[in-house]
């Protein structure tokens, strides 16, 4: 397996944090699920912020209550790297370890701009190509963090004309 897993697991994420196009619920938790299967084996084991094994319905549902009032997302990979679960034994998988930033831009203003989300992930996903690449476990870590927004711009006052 190549250096290409750190990309594809980028662009994976990217993919399940992304708010579809489309504008009816249904439309948009069918596109979820398509997602969630071409990027998760069926049996996947995914530990959530450390809960034991939370199954495909809880981290579909995790993934859903960051999409909805996204209007576009960003993920910015940082510190990744891959490694291969067993050495010498390429049927066992490869790891994929490190920390994603996404920035959602969401549909309201604050200020005349966009509102944004920062949204960080600590992950480790083990990778096995069935013949393409899925995550059979993944350990994800989130924390949402929201820009700072300055309400009050910093100008000089004359304190001579007060």
């Amino acid at each position: 397996m190549s250096t290409s897993l750190i990309d594809w697991t980028a662009a994976q994420f990217t993919a399940l944090y992304a708010p579809s196009a489309t504008d009816t619920a249904d439309a948009e938790d069918s596109n979820l699920i398509q997602q969630l299967d071409t990027t998760f084996e069926p049996d996947a084991e995914i530990y959530l912020n450390h809960l034991r094994s939370v199954g495909s319905a809880q981290f579909k549902e995790f993934v859903a209550s960051r999409r909805g009032a996204g209007t576009e997302v960003e993920c910015k990979p940082e510190d990744l790297v891959e490694t291969p679960f067993e050495d010498g034994d390429a049927d066992a998988g490869t790891i994929v370890a490190g920390r994603a930033t996404l920035i959602r831009t969401h549909k309201f203003r604050i200020r005349a701009a966009p509102a944004k989300t920062r949204t960080v992930i600590f992950f480790s996903a083990r990778i096995k190509q069935n013949p393409k690449p899925q995550i059979v476990q993944l350990f994800h870590t989130a924390v949402d963090k929201p820009f700072t927004v300055n309400l009050h711009p910093a100008h000089a006052i004359d304190v001579s004309a007060l």
